[in-house]
């Protein structure tokens, strides 16, 4: 079973996303912002990370401060994405995007596709 981080970081509920994952068998812990996310991951072995965000820029700001802490597949949701976005987001080091009017099957597919290419981490001993 696949154990994923949930960050909201917006005003609308994401309960669609965790149920989307949860019924491909993910278990998914949902937080409400970044420090809390950064406490999860050090206390829990998680997976993967979805962020679901406002725009763009605000997100590549905890993008990269996730990014000093783990390697993890990371995936973010936006209400709209453009060619901009995926750009500037990939840069800052995700590994996929979705926008909030995207099916269920395609945020599937894309948290999947961004977590078998990510080369597994070596399990401490």
């Amino acid at each position: 079973m696949r154990e994923l981080l949930l960050i909201e970081n917006v005003l609308s509920p994401c309960g669609w996303m965790k149920s989307v994952l949860a019924e491909h068998g993910c278990k998914v812990t949902r937080v409400l912002h970044v420090k809390q996310a950064e406490r999860a991951l050090s206390q829990t072995r998680f997976d993967m990370i979805l962020l679901a965000g406002e725009g763009a820029l605000p997100c590549v700001t905890d993008v990269k401060r996730l990014r000093q802490s783990t390697s993890l597949p990371l995936v973010v949701m936006l209400p709209q994405t453009s060619a901009e976005d995926l750009s500037t987001l990939h840069y800052a080091g995700v590994n996929g995007l979705v926008s909030a009017t995207s099916s269920r099957d395609e945020l599937w597919e894309t948290a999947k596709t961004a977590y078998d290419n990510t080369p597994p981490k070596p399990v401490d001993v």
